[in-house]
């Protein structure tokens, strides 16, 4: 049945929603609890010759990833000079390779550690002052993670006039203030920098000074513990999603079980609130094969009622009813990839007026390739039969209310959920259980958010009529599953072919009641004579000519100062 298939379905896509708000949450918490550099304070003391003694402190948060230390690529650094390295909570074993630049490996290869700690590193740098003119690459742009806050001072035994500052990706200019305190001292703060981004300061010299101010004094930091795991919140959200998801669904599946048709039934046990109900798999197990049309209902109608909704071939069967009542006439060519529908009489008002838009003038059309006058007609089709759904009275109209509203209130409830998931994985970072609350609340909001979104279409029930006519349409859907092809010579005796062929294309047998009429051989008659079996064996061959017909073909379309790393040393860092 189609409702089991689309339970299934709806099954599955809420287990993969699960996964992906799990996946969501585990992404946002690693992105957040990630390497970074919390802060990089440096200073550079000129020298007379123009290099300068680099000072650097760097707080650099391993998040949970357990690494050995960090290491600094720097262009320009004299190898010749003194370099020093000092952690007081890592591994500060320093290793130098390379040339090209320096790099400075700082760490044991056989410690790991994670959660933030402090590198305090010393070194000489060449080529800082050239001339007159200061240009420093103070935080340079390869470093591998972001820098949450930079702090730059430059000191110098001349005074030094502030020309520029610019942070932010290789060539860009301006993006930060460089300041001058004292005589020979000059500072720039940048709040942040992305991974890949650097400062540069531009200065020029000025009157010599009796000596170098001081450095300040560089603000303390007490490494923090490591964040929290980022599958805690991934897991919590996805579990929860999923069994948040399962209630709602079944909740939504009991409050959506259809009325005891008007008849049809033995007797049913109401329920507690005095209204007796039905879940849908129970109604259907009341079918059984029958091959008694439903003569209230035309053979659209009946597939819109079975399947709750127009499809393809219910309009199909609406063209079919046409043919076999003698307003139009179907001619397939010998291969089926055409047929040509040729206009005999009008019909009713609503049909003439559809047959006029579908044939524009025309004596005949041709099913198989796009027609604009048939696709317009062929919309007006559906829309005639979303009218008659709604008028019928065989659709519960407050159930049908009741479901638009759960499915926007699931849509803005799974909204909100993922919000809190999103929220909670990105404070996971830091300590405490609100992070995890968040998350493992989000969660649930998401599953049951999603899950009343994707189910609300059980709420939709049909009326007490509306139960006891679909059983008679699901009766005759069973009937062509199951007939042998004695059906098709019954059908031909009793001049009812045509009736059958357009009730098996709306209720989805066109393919079996093809074959079968493909399989008889009546004495004295002939597939090819008698109209009415030549539609019964070309039934599926009018569903693909009339798609071609209304489906327009696809179309394609062709159509003073400076930047960043424009100073002496910068290079970056990681970790290892």
């Amino acid at each position: 049945m189609a409702a089991r298939r689309r339970r299934r379905i709806d099954a599955w896509v809420l287990v993969t929603a699960a996964v992906v708000v799990a996946v969501l949450a585990f992404l946002v918490a690693a992105l957040s609890g990630g390497e970074r550099v919390t802060r990089l304070w440096v200073s550079a003391t000129v020298a007379a010759d123009g290099s300068a003694r680099i000072v650097e402190i760097i707080d650099y948060d391993f998040g949970i990833e357990e690494r050995r230390g960090i290491y600094r690529d720097v262009p320009g650094l004299r190898t010749d000079e003194p370099i020093e390295v000092t952690s007081p909570t890592a591994p500060d074993d320093v290793e130098v390779t390379g040339d090209s630049p320096v790099r400075l490996r700082i760490g044991d290869p056989d410690v790991t550690i994670t959660g933030e700690h402090r590198y305090e590193l010393s070194y000489t740098l060449g080529g800082v002052s050239r001339g007159g003119q200061l240009a420093w690459d103070a935080v340079g742009t390869g470093w591998k993670v972001p820098i949450d806050e930079v702090e730059v001072h430059v000191l110098g035994a001349v005074d030094l006039d502030a020309d520029s500052c610019a942070s932010g990706n290789r060539g860009t200019a301006g993006g930060c203030a460089l300041r001058r305190t004292a005589p020979g001292h000059l500072v720039a703060r940048v709040d942040s920098l992305a991974a890949g981004e650097g400062v540069t300061v531009y200065a020029t010299e000025g009157r010599a000074l009796d000596a170098a101010p001081a450095a300040p004094t560089a603000p303390s930091a007490a490494p923090d513990e490591p964040g929290i795991d980022p599958l805690v919140p991934a897991a919590l959200a996805g579990l929860l999603a999923l069994l948040a998801g399962g209630f709602v669904s079944r909740a939504v599946r009991r409050a959506g079980r259809e009325h005891v048709p008007s008849a049809g039934l033995p007797t049913v046990v109401a329920s507690s609130g005095g209204e007796a109900r039905i879940d849908f798999e129970d109604l259907g197990g009341f079918a059984t094969p029958s091959a008694s049309i439903p003569r209230d209902l035309s053979p659209a109608q009946g597939g819109v009622l079975l399947t709750g909704s127009v499809a393809e071939r219910h309009k199909v069967a609406w063209l079919v009813d046409l043919a076999v009542k003698g307003i139009v006439e179907l001619e397939p060519d010998p291969d089926g990839a055409r047929t040509t529908v040729t206009r005999q009489a009008d019909g009713d008002p609503a049909t003439a007026r559809l047959l006029d838009q579908a044939f524009a003038g025309r004596e005949q059309l041709r099913l198989g390739e796009y027609d604009e006058s048939f696709a317009e007609a062929w919309t007006a089709v559906g829309a005639e039969l979303d009218a008659w759904q709604q008028s019928s009275g065989l659709w519960d109209a407050d159930a049908d209310r009741r479901a638009g509203r759960v499915r926007r209130l699931g849509v803005l409830t799974g909204l909100v959920g993922l919000v809190l998931v999103g929220l909670g994985a990105w404070l996971a970072g830091g300590q405490g259980a609100v992070p995890v609350v968040l998350a493992a609340v989000g969660g649930a909001l998401a599953g049951g958010g999603i899950a009343a979104a994707l189910r609300a279409w059980e709420l939709r029930v049909l009326t007490p009529l509306g139960s006891s006519t679909w059983l008679r349409v699901e009766s005759l859907r069973r009937y062509f599953a199951e007939c042998a092809p004695v059906a098709i010579e019954d059908a031909l005796a009793e001049g009812t072919l045509g009736d059958y062929t357009a009730w098996a294309l709306a209720l989805g047998e066109a393919e079996r009641w093809s074959k079968l009429a493909k399989s008889v051989t009546v004495p004295g008659r002939s597939g090819h004579d008698d109209q009415h079996w030549r539609y019964a064996t070309y039934g599926p061959v009018f569903v693909t000519g009339c798609s071609s017909a209304s489906t327009a073909p696809s179309s394609s379309s062709s159509g003073g100062g400076g930047s960043v790393g424009g100073g002496a040393g910068g290079g970056g860092g990681g970790s290892w």
